[in-house]
């Protein structure tokens, strides 16, 4: 009897269906051809745009197959403490596929996934969690209009 993973499974699932392995050539023409990207700098596996009004990043890397979008938020050291109670649990409960994640004293939005593995109804999506993430931060914390309730 053959073994399967799920890694074999969905490669083969996918070919089934027809989608296009993503690459950065793949990505890279998603976002310089969407109505809702302006982009502003560009080089082989980065794109700094404007999705809408929020401004992100692509970094994407074949050789270690990741792709990351970020957006910068605001300063780290500049919240306060339930603040950032409110980035964790949001973390957990909110932010969907995207997360808050901090580096250099800067807070961000981020989607972060192989890219290979990755459909383009899969980064549509992304960009959107980043940008809802990213504009609901001191508010409502999502990413998305669902969220994974706390059991009681």
């Amino acid at each position: 009897m053959k073994k399967h993973t799920l890694r074999n499974l969905m490669q083969s699932y996918s070919s089934e269906i027809g989608e296009v392995k993503m690459d950065q050539e793949e990505i890279e023409n998603i976002i310089n051809t969407s109505k809702n990207i302006e982009v502003l700098r560009e080089e082989k596996g980065y794109i700094f745009f404007q999705y809408l009004d929020v401004k992100m990043e692509l970094y994407s890397d074949e050789d270690y197959n990741r792709m990351r979008v970020i957006s910068a938020i605001t300063k780290y050291s500049n919240l306060a403490p339930k603040i950032k109670d409110s980035l964790m649990d949001s973390n957990f409960h909110l932010a969907l596929d995207t997360r808050y994640g901090v580096a250099d004293d800067t807070l961000y939005s981020v989607f972060m996934h192989p890219l290979f593995s990755l459909t383009r109804d899969d980064f549509e999506s992304a960009l959107e969690q980043v940008y809802n993430l990213a504009k609901s931060f001191g508010k409502t914390y999502r990413s998305a209009q669902i969220e994974f309730t706390k059991k009681k």
